[in-house]
């Protein structure tokens, strides 16, 4: 028994309310990133962006987090790198779709 529908409409909402959409956002940057790749996850499942999007931001900040630990950083290059993927996934976080009443339409 498959408890996904088999198509989902591009049209659905990620968030319910602009108080939904701001712990979204502020989970991704506090977090240093390390949610980002969990709470695409669940939009992937709700159909709202496609299924490489987690991987590719679990791909990028979860080696980059264990970098910071374990490689030499000479320039702070790996925290440049992390501020810019969890700035990227916040962005993005922010941009994903809302229902039209908060949109105004």
């Amino acid at each position: 028994m498959n408890e996904f529908p088999a198509t989902v409409s591009s049209n659905t909402p990620m968030y319910t309310s602009r108080r939904h959409r701001a712990l979204w956002v502020v989970g991704v940057v506090f977090s240093a990133g390390l949610l980002a790749p969990v709470l695409f996850l669940g939009a992937a499942r709700k159909g709202i962006v496609r299924h490489a999007v987690p991987a590719v931001y679990a791909a990028v900040i979860y080696p980059v987090a264990l970098g910071r630990q374990w490689l030499p950083d000479p320039g702070d290059w790996i925290s440049w790198t992390l501020a810019a993927v969890v700035l990227t996934a916040a962005a993005h976080a922010a941009l994903l779709p809302v229902p039209r009443e908060e949109a105004g339409t």
